[in-house]
């Protein structure tokens, strides 16, 4: 059985060194040996004579000692480009990187503040990226032990039943970071003391069970509210521990706090590449159609104009316009789909709907995009209805619209529970990139008909929480995307029902759902309200 190694970590030691000495001396001889001490947070303070002691050698530190890089301009003379022993027990672990301990743990450090522009003690997401590379590159990668940074990392507190006493500046990076090397322990100084939750590195019941992370922040050294400064722990390194043992989950672990931060992140990644590729590329657009007097070459050389060209479509003979299944006047139309009729737009139930609540918006147009100003606001109407009808069942509608292989208006209203609503936005983008999906995050300020041309096709989601992406590259997407995620097992568990196709109902039965979906309607159907006046 492996043995414990023994740990200490301090808070910013700002300089205040006898105290940090004299503190740890007596910890270590009540409840060591201790293997080690790491601080996090900057180590040396305003006074030049006590810091060059330190480079001097003249202090002495009991235990060997880590530390990490500066956070500011004034004690960045104080370090070398790469690590150093600056004594016997004293060492600069560098500005980032990964320390493989003798007693077998696994120790990420990353030093410094997050800045646009990577220098002496800032970092920025190109040495966040890098700080991932050597170790995620390893066989069977699990996580690390240890992850030291001095920043926060930002909404560590998410999801958590204790939160910190006063707010502390957290960085979107070292969120990034932790989320990738998946610690067993994260440190970091720079603000209050504040021990965390353990929160999980999975989804319940959606992905394998991994390891929890508890992420613990430490107060100054000599800080005036007298916050604790100094964390002892032991732990058996995680390569020596059994997978039943590594995974095994304390009662109070609470939710991975970095899902939607992550989410964020990542699409204004890609918006920020799709805007630098648009302003890199000049766009020439070219009328491909031909008129009848435009001049084609057959077989034999000979340029011949297009109408001339036996077999030739006559571009001039009419189009036989077929009957719309979508309009009420269509003599086949099957009207017990219908839900309520307004004074531009209906609702209905669609064929093989996901929920028995699922709504259909449709207009006699191709798209919200190429509807007049009229339908825009009668759908918002609609939009408003139902979800007003949703709150009542403790129930938020997800809307999509796919003007792709369609030459009609509908946009899709799907309830998923409340309690799902928060898997909504990382089952899309994920979803989106193992399909190679480009969606594209909305401004609050922009509309769809704001990005879209008339006459393009597209995919568009609005969520819950406001969240609207659209996608604009439409070659090979998926015609049942939206109903790919939403049948998930993360959001309504029905994946049977990806294909309407698949899960067409009898019509009496779906009469029966639509009747009573509206009665659940009537109370908020705006369109009773105008036929009374």
């Amino acid at each position: 059985m492996s043995k414990d190694v023994k740990v200490l970590v301090s808070g910013d030691v700002n300089g205040h060194f006898d105290k940090f000495v004299k503190r740890i001396s007596i910890v270590n001889k009540k409840n060591g040996p201790f293997d080690m001490v790491f601080c996090v947070g900057e180590f040396f303070g305003p006074d030049d004579q006590i810091n060059q002691k330190v480079l001097n050698g003249e202090i002495e530190f009991p235990i060997t000692t880590y530390i990490l890089g500066p956070c500011c301009p004034s004690t960045s003379k104080y370090y070398v480009d790469d690590c150093a022993e600056f004594s016997s027990n004293l060492t600069y672990l560098g500005k980032k990187g990964v320390l493989n301990s003798a007693t077998g743990l696994q120790i990420a450090y990353l030093s410094g503040i997050e800045g646009t522009k990577a220098n002496a003690f800032q970092f920025d997401a190109n040495i966040v990226d890098e700080c991932m590379i050597p170790v995620k590159a390893q066989s069977g990668f699990l996580g690390v032990d240890i992850l030291l940074t001095s920043m926060w990392p930002a909404d560590v507190a998410k999801h958590s039943p204790n939160q910190p006493t006063r707010p502390t500046d957290g960085s979107r990076l070292i969120s990034k970071l932790a989320a990738g090397l998946k610690p067993r322990y994260h440190f970091a100084g720079l603000g209050s003391h504040y021990e965390r939750t353990p929160y999980r590195n999975h989804r319940i019941l959606l992905e394998a069970a991994q390891h929890t992370t508890r992420f613990i922040g430490l107060a100054p050294v000599n800080n005036e509210e007298k916050m604790k400064w100094l964390y002892a722990f032991s732990c058996v390194p995680m390569r020596s521990m059994t997978r039943t043992a590594l995974v095994q989950q304390p009662p109070n672990a609470s939710e991975f706090p970095y899902m939607t931060l992550l989410a964020d992140m990542i699409l204004e990644d890609r918006s920020k590449k799709i805007s630098d590729k648009a302003k890199s590329e000049k766009q020439y657009f070219f009328d491909m159609s031909k008129s009848e007097d435009d001049e084609i070459q057959d077989r034999s050389g000979t340029k011949r104009k297009y109408s001339e060209v036996e077999g030739a479509p006559d571009r001039r003979q009419p189009r036989v316009q077929q009957p719309c299944w979508f309009c009420l006047s269509n003599a086949d139309f099957e009207k017990y789909l219908v839900i309520t009729v307004g004074e531009h737009c209906y609702a209905a139930m669609p064929k093989g709907p996901l929920t028995d609540d699922h709504s259909n918006d449709l207009d006699h147009v191709q798209s919200i995009v190429a509807s007049s100003n009229e339908i825009r606001v009668e759908l918002e109407k609609f939009k408003t209805a139902f979800t007003q009808m949703y709150d009542k069942q403790k129930k938020v509608p997800v809307v999509f619209e796919r003007n792709f292989k369609s030459q009609h208006l509908q946009l899709q209203i799907v309830p998923v529970p409340i309690g799902v609503s928060k898997h909504l936005k990382t089952s899309f983008i994920n979803a989106a990139q193992l399909r190679n999906i480009e969606l594209i995050f909305l401004d609050p300020d922009q509309k769809i008909w704001d990005v879209v041309a008339e006459g393009s096709p597209y995919f568009y989601l609005e969520l819950p929480d406001g969240t609207r992406f659209v996608s604009l590259k439409m070659r090979n997407f998926p015609i049942q995307f939206g109903r790919e995620v939403l049948s998930g097992p993360a959001i309504l568990n029905c994946e049977e029902k990806i294909d309407w196709r698949s899960c067409e109902l009898e019509k009496s039965v779906q009469a029966d759902l639509v009747k009573k979906l509206q009665q659940d309607f009537k109370p908020f159907d705006f369109t009773d309200d105008d036929d009374s006046d």
